[in-house]
C-alpha cells in the first residue's frame, strides 16, 4: 500500500511517530503546498492513502488520484478543502479528526482575552519604542469579570473552565447546553442575546451553520457594554467584519481579538481590521502548539487505521 502526506512534512518533527505509518506501506512524505495539478500528481502518484492538511483538494486532483480510496485531513473542518459529497461518489473515504488540538486552541483563547484585556501589546510596543509611561494602559482583570462564551463543545467547555480558574463569572449559550459546567461550575446557559449584553468578554467558539452565518452583527455590537472584548477563535464566517470595524473604531468596544479570517491569508477587510491599534490579530495558530502537532499526527493514523480494519 503506498502512502503519501502530500503537503504535511512540516508537521513531521518527530519522525518516530510515523512508524505506525509505515508499518502499513511504502510512506511518502512531502512539505509544502503542491502548487499545480502536475505536481499533486507527482507527488501522490499511484498512492491509495492520501493526508493532507494545507491544502485544497480539487475535484480535478482527485480526476487525476486514480487509486485513491482514503483522503485523511489532519483537522477537523474537512468541508473547508475538499468537495466530500464528490469524493465520495468516486469512492474515495474522506476522513477527519477532533480534539487533537481542544486545550490548544482553548489556551490560546484565554490567552488572546488576557493580552486584549491587559494591553499587553500596547505595552511592549511603548518599551520597544524606547519610552516610558504608562498612558493608555490601565488594564481589566478576568477575575470578577464576566465572560460569555458562545458554544461549549470540547474547546468551549476548555475555555470556560479555564476562566472560572481565573476567577470569572462565566455565562454560556449553546444549542446542547453542558451538564458538566452546569453541575460542577453553575454555569448559567443563557440566550446569545442576552450572553452579549451582559458580557465583559465573549469568546467564540461556534460551529458556523446557514442560520449563524454572519449572525454577530451591529444588532449585537451596539447591545455590549462599552468598552467589551471580543475574542475570535472559531471562525471568521460567525461574525459581520465591516460592523466588527464599526464597533471597534467608534470606540464601542475596547477591542477584538482574531485568529481566523474570510480569506487566509487575509485579504482587504480582514487586513483592514487587522490593523487597527486595539486589534491582536495572529495567522490562524490557536491549534499550532507541540502537544496538538503530535496529536494531529497520531489521531490520523489512527483514523486510518479504523478505516481500514
Amino acid at each position: 500500500m503506498k502512502i503519501c502526506m502530500i503537503d504535511a512534512g512540516v508537521f513531521v518533527e518527530k519522525p518516530e511517530l510515523l512508524d505506525p505509518l509505515k508499518e502499513m506501506g511504502e510512506v511518502s512524505v512531502f512539505t509544502g503546498v503542491p502548487e499545480s495539478v502536475d505536481e499533486v500528481v507527482s507527488r501522490a502518484g499511484d498512492a491509495e492513502i492520501v493526508i493532507f492538511a494545507l491544502m485544497q483538494i480539487t475535484n480535478e486532483m482527485l480526476d487525476k488520484l486514480p487509486n485513491l480510496k482514503i483522503l485523511q485531513f489532519m483537522g477537523t473542518g474537512v468541508s473547508n478543502f475538499v468537495d466530500v459529497e464528490y469524493a465520495e461518489s468516486k469512492g474515495i473515504k474522506v476522513l477527519n479528526i477532533t480534539g487533537y488540538g481542544s486545550n490548544a486552541v482553548a489556551e490560546f483563547g484565554v490567552a488572546m482575552a488576557l493580552t486584549l484585556a491587559r494591553n499587553i501589546l500596547p505595552g511592549n510596543k511603548i518599551v520597544l519604542s524606547g519610552s516610558w509611561n504608562q498612558d493608555g494602559l490601565m488594564g481589566k482583570e478576568i477575575a470578577g469579570s464576566t465572560v460569555g462564551v458562545a458554544g461549549t463543545g470540547s474547546i468551549g467547555r476548555l475555555v470556560a473552565e479555564k476562566f472560572i480558574g481565573l476567577g470569572a463569572n462565566v455565562i454560556a449559550c449553546d444549542i446542547f447546553e453542558s451538564d458538566y459546567l452546569k453541575e460542577k461550575y453553575g454555569v448559567e446557559y443563557v440566550s446569545m442575546e442576552e450572553l452579549f449584553k451582559r458580557s465583559d468578554i465573549v469568546s467564540l467558539h461556534m460551529l458556523v451553520t446557514p442560520e449563524n452565518t454572519r449572525m454577530i452583527d451591529k444588532s449585537y455590537f451596539d447591545s455590549m457594554k462599552d468598552g467589551a472584548l471580543l475574542v475570535n477563535v472559531a471562525r471568521s464566517e460567525l461574525v459581520n467584519t465591516d460592523d466588527l470595524y464599526d464597533a471597534l473604531t467608534s470606540g464601542k468596544l475596547a477591542g477584538a481579538a482574531i485568529d481566523v479570517y474570510d480569506h487566509e491569508p487575509p485579504a482587504d477587510m480582514d487586513l483592514k481590521l487587522a490593523a487597527l491599534s486595539n486589534v491582536v490579530a495572529t495567522p490562524h495558530i490557536g491549534f499550532y502548539s507541540e502537544q496538538a502537532n503530535d496529536n494531529s499526527i497520531t489521531y490520523s493514523i489512527e483514523s486510518i487505521k479504523k478505516e481500514l480494519q
